[in-house]
């Protein structure tokens, strides 16, 4: 006679002993591990956040209204994982995956972990491609490689989410991914930055990952790590991806809140002492990886928050000893009228130069410096009556250089528009020019180069290197622009 065989499950069970607001400790679950799911019943799940001899502390992920002291707890035996697939472009999620928007279930064809280690140096390949921001100061002072970790510092108010939202913007009909993460955000200022996702059609290819501001502290502390597991699904399948994080100050924030719930000492400024580890782990995802990971780029744009522009507070030193470059936004550079307010003396790029094409390389080699001399020279000046010739003549430059980073929101920027605007800086051809001048080059040199020369559009954006036919193509034009404009100087002098 057969002997039926009958398939053992076991089981983890483990009970509720204390509920502190978000965090729960329960008594069983012996061989738990950390960043395991579990199970409280009624639709709520549990993150493991740590464990000793006795009990285990789990982060709620749901509604703490429907725990009680005493229900049972099951072990699911399994880490924190997303469902993912080319589904979720266009789509509004959570921090655990499910959809936000009103186009009903998500189609998922993998499982991504949501906390992972990062991809190994024999993952990783060097930087070599530059990721177009489309805002000038940043591509031609602080360029960002694909792969790169960018760190966008600034106080309140401004702009630091518009440079971001411009970089995702100008990834149009670029073929990159691009994932927005909302961490502690409003609500209000959320429906904007849809409204402007709608109108450009940047959904097509945008992920957002939401947690706002009246979102669960545990949603807030994992988002940036969901965001970071969609961007690493299309990564490992050779895509280039943009994931931005808005900002990882609330981030650190709600990993506090969660740490003195814990019973974790605080540090400095309250925060836990592993802060640094958090981030650590949450930035190293981002690189330019070889066959073994995909062929991919993941690049981090990630805001930090400042107080009174300083940027020797414990998170934003933090970030930036783990990025690649920072782009740093100053009240007093807004003060002065200058959009974006971008700091041009504290921003850079450590490893984007190499990536930058080399026509904008060529006409941006002085730029830095020639910008840093006219900011301090304009300093002096205000205490001093004259100015030597040399002077002037820095002042002249430099005041044409800040024209050309002049950039409203939204006003995305085309490589050949930086190209034919660094030029006439470089060659010194807005020097002369009244500053009304210089703004309307600025405006409408592209469009004229369009209707007069557009072969040497298409040459910029096919070669992107100075060649001597692009050269004098470039003086050409730039002549061709300042005749025109002297002529219908003219012939409005006749008419008068």
């Amino acid at each position: 006679m057969k002997i039926p065989l009958f398939k053992i499950k076991v089981e983890e069970k483990g009970v509720i002993r204390d509920i502190k607001e978000i965090i729960v400790r329960i008594d069983g679950l012996p061989t738990c591990l950390n960043g395991e799911i579990v199970d409280m019943g009624d639709g709520v799940r549990g993150l493991l956040m740590e464990y000793d001899e006795e009990s285990a502390r789990a982060l709620v992920l749901g509604n703490t209204s429907k725990l009680r002291m005493g229900k049972e707890v099951h072990a699911m035996s399994e880490p924190f994982t997303i469902g993912m697939g080319d589904a979720c472009i266009g789509r509004m999620i959570n921090a655990m995956g499910e959809p936000l928007d009103e186009h009903g279930a998500m189609e998922t064809v993998d499982r991504m972990p949501v906390f992972r280690d990062s991809p190994s140096l024999m993952d990783r390949s060097p930087i070599t491609e530059m990721l177009h921001s489309g805002t000038k100061i940043v591509d031609m002072l602080t360029p960002i490689g694909k792969g790169q970790r960018q760190l966008i510092l600034g106080d309140r108010m401004t702009g630091k989410s518009s440079v971001a939202i411009d970089a995702i913007l100008n990834q149009k009909g670029r073929d990159v991914v691009c994932v927005y993460c909302c961490i502690g955000k409003s609500v209000s200022g959320l429906e904007k930055v849809m409204s402007m996702f709608h109108e450009t059609q940047a959904l097509d290819y945008t992920t957002v990952v939401v947690a706002t501001d009246n979102a669960p502290v545990a949603e807030q502390y994992i988002s940036p790590f969901t965001a970071s597991s969609v961007g690493d699904y299309f990564a490992r399948r050779g895509r280039d991806v943009l994931v931005v994080f808005d900002d990882i100050t609330k981030h650190a924030w709600a990993y506090r809140q969660i740490s003195l719930l814990l019973d974790r000492p605080p540090g400095r400024e309250a925060y836990p002492g592993d802060i640094f580890y958090v981030h650590t782990q949450l930035m190293e995802q981002a690189g330019c990886f070889n066959e073994n990971h995909g062929e991919g780029t993941m690049t981090f744009m990630a805001l930090a928050e400042t107080q009174q522009g300083d940027l020797t507070g414990y998170i934003p030193s933090n970030l930036v000893s783990m990025c690649d470059g920072q782009i740093v936004l100053s009240s007093a550079v807004y003060a002065e009228g200058a959009r974006p307010a971008v700091d041009a003396q504290l921003s850079l790029s450590i490893v984007g130069g190499r990536a930058q094409p080399p026509i904008l390389k060529a006409l941006s080699s002085t730029l830095r410096a020639d910008y840093a001399n006219f900011v301090e020279i304009a300093r002096l000046s205000r205490l001093s009556a004259g100015l030597s010739d040399s002077a002037a003549a820095a002042m002249k430059k430099g005041e044409s250089i800040r024209a050309v980073f002049q950039q409203g929101h939204h006003e995305l920027s085309t490589l050949s528009e930086m190209v034919l605007q660094l030029y006439a800086v470089h060659h010194g051809y807005l020097d002369e020019v009244s500053p009304s001048g210089k703004v309307a080059f600025c405006d409408q040199i592209l469009g004229f180069t369009q209707e007069h020369a557009p072969a040497l559009i298409r040459s910029i954006e096919e070669h992107q290197e100075l060649t001597p036919d692009i050269e004098d193509g470039l003086a050409r034009i730039v002549k061709e622009y300042f005749a025109h404009l002297e002529h219908e100087a003219a012939s409005l002098g006749t008419e008068s």
